[in-house]
């Protein structure tokens, strides 16, 4: 079965063949006044052809199936170009309307986060609530820091 398959590529490659050079068929017919026949191709039984075309019918689905999934990511490509379209347009209205802003000597509106005035950590507890002195290291804590000392610097 797959020879015969064979045998018919074989035919249709060597219809498709260069042809040597020097007169064309169509000149060589006139020149002869005989017209050339078409290559045989040889008849294949009905279980071949069915074969054939349940192959042909495989094919055909999956590229139906490459082609609607082609068509689903153009689709989606289509609409995320739009989005950045869209993007695009509003990010340069925005750059326009700050370079009318420029133009006509208006600052922007800055951050103003931490710079309305100094801020000192300690101004936010009352005095009297926070602790003024720390309370002197007793005997553990001191050792527990000459240690510490000890271990990282050599102190």
């Amino acid at each position: 079965m797959a020879r015969v398959a064979k045998s018919v590529e074989i035919a249709h490659r060597t219809g498709r063949a260069r042809k040597p050079p020097g007169r064309s068929a169509s000149s060589s017919a006139k020149a002869t006044g005989r017209a050339r026949s078409a290559t045989t191709v040889p008849k294949l039984s009905k279980d071949e052809l069915r074969a054939q075309l349940e192959k042909l019918e495989r094919s055909n689905a999956k590229l139906r199936a490459k082609s609607r999934e082609g068509n689903r990511e153009a689709k989606s490509f289509a609409a995320r170009i739009a989005e950045l379209e869209e993007e695009v347009a509003r990010l340069e209205k925005r750059v326009a309307s700050q370079a009318a802003t420029a133009g006509r000597g208006l600052k922007p509106r800055a951050d103003l986060r931490g710079k309305r005035y100094s801020h000192d950590p300690g101004d936010a507890v009352p005095s009297g609530v926070a602790v003024e002195n720390p309370a002197p290291l007793d005997a553990e804590a001191d050792s527990a820091r000459d240690n510490l000392g000890k271990q990282l610097g050599g102190e």
